[in-house]
């Protein structure tokens, strides 16, 4: 087992910009163990999005100040406003080494929580003993990772610090943010998100059998290892659009009886 320290990976201004969360702010921590009887709760699209947003993460630390952007100071917080109205959040970031998984489709991104990393094996163990080939295709993100992501989309809409700061861009802009967040606001900063792939041969995950599978019966094998969708369909504001690929870890205890 190797364990990585992110700040590797973490830009200066996104060292600076991290606090530790305060004792009022440690509830709903979530664990890798739950008792082996119960019930898993049902939940609709807006209580998988509040319960996603009400854990507060083990060794994690909030921003103080989000990551730069653009680099511009009034074109960013343009950027900023527009995904917030959208449902975006900030994020935290690994306080902390995190475990590197061993993925071969993952690269820098081939890190997570060590408690995340335990139920993604046991959500992977599920799916192969169903005869399922899910895998994974992203995991922790770093803010550069993620400002990388979102400039790149930039760019290729033809989008300039003036349009911006203007407002001209802020429909492409909002575009991009159905799809991608903006450095400081990705679960992926956190460690304990994942996007998952299915190896056969689905030209998307939702159209998958492994999509089928994980989101039966109210995502029923997802709850079992803790997991549960991040942008799911029928909630609002949430930031993007409903990401079927994507998943939170909660620990089993939030979502079982």
């Amino acid at each position: 087992m190797i364990f990585v320290l992110v700040t590797q990976f973490m830009s200066r201004d996104s060292r600076q910009n991290v606090t530790k969360p305060s004792n009022n702010e440690q509830r709903n921590l979530p664990s890798s163990t739950v008792p082996n009887t119960g019930a898993v709760m049902k939940f609709t699209g807006e209580q998988f999005k509040e319960l996603a947003r009400s854990v507060k993460y083990p060794n994690t630390q909030l921003f103080l100040e989000p990551p730069y952007i653009t680099g511009d100071s009034v074109a960013d917080a343009r950027i900023r406003k527009l995904a917030e109205e959208r449902g975006y959040v900030m994020t935290s970031i690994p306080e902390t080494s995190i475990e590197k998984i061993n993925e071969p489709r993952l690269e820098n991104d081939d890190l997570l929580q060590p408690l995340a990393a335990i139920a993604w094996r046991d959500l992977k163990a599920a799916a192969r003993r169903d005869s399922i080939p899910l895998t994974l295709i992203s995991a922790y993100r770093s803010p550069e990772y993620q400002r990388n992501l979102f400039m790149g989309r930039l760019k290729s809409l033809g989008v300039t610090t003036s349009q911006i700061v203007s407002g001209d861009a802020d429909a492409k802009i909002n575009t991009i943010l159905s799809q991608a967040a903006v450095p400081g606001y990705s679960r992926h900063h956190t460690g304990y998100t994942i996007d998952l792939w299915c190896e056969d041969g689905s030209s998307a995950f939702l159209s998958s059998k492994c999509f089928d599978w994980i989101s039966k019966d109210n995502y029923y094998n997802a709850k079992i290892t803790g997991w549960i969708p991040s942008y799911p369909d029928g909630a609002g504001s949430q930031g993007p659009e409903p990401e079927p690929w994507e998943y939170v870890w909660v620990g089993k205890e939030l979502v079982v009886n």
